[in-house]
């Protein structure tokens, strides 16, 4: 498994719309260092199962986690992939962003093809206020079930007296 093999199937799901991949290559391990490539792809909600069905007819893919970032006007998914998980060829790393307008939060669940996306999908809805097209259960996971507020959002009323952006190392003189 390479990053050719996961872009031209990439290609192939979603079409010629496909931006540009960028390839990031970084250094893993100590004892015996390694240098790894990832690949990070901007994706549109319309296009992101028609992606990662492609993902599965070419290997099995793992998801890590979907992250997500408050990017003022808009919410950045990160959805942070392996494909050719556990298999002898090896894996590549994969970063599919989508970017979300605020006034429009919403994206497609990825429960139907990959069933354990729901405990990330469901923590996104709940601290950032993304909702998952097809997410069959809506229950908070850890917030408390009255709670309307969503903490990590930058632009929450609720919680904005509540909730330090920064930690101590981030602290310049004077900045609380």
């Amino acid at each position: 498994m390479n990053t050719g093999s996961v872009v031209q199937a990439l290609r192939e799901g979603v079409g010629e719309t496909l931006p540009e991949p960028e390839v990031r290559t970084r250094t893993v391990g100590v004892a015996k260092p390694l240098e790894i490539e990832e690949l990070w792809v901007d994706i549109s909600r319309e296009a992101l199962l028609s992606a990662v069905g492609a993902l599965m007819q070419l290997a099995p893919v793992h998801l890590s986690v979907i992250s997500g970032r408050d990017a003022d006007e808009e919410m950045e998914l990160l959805y942070h992939l392996a494909v050719g998980y556990g298999t002898e060829g090896g894996e590549v790393l994969l970063t599919l962003r989508l970017t979300l307008p605020k006034d429009d939060l919403w994206a497609p669940s990825l429960c139907e093809l990959i069933p354990g996306a729901e405990t990330t999908e469901r923590e996104k809805r709940e601290f950032l206020g993304v909702e998952f097209a097809g997410l069959s259960d809506n229950r908070n996971l850890f917030l408390p079930d009255d709670m309307t507020a969503h903490p990590w959002r930058q632009d929450d009323e609720q919680t904005a007296g509540l909730i330090r952006r920064t930690v101590k190392w981030e602290e310049r003189d004077g900045d609380a």
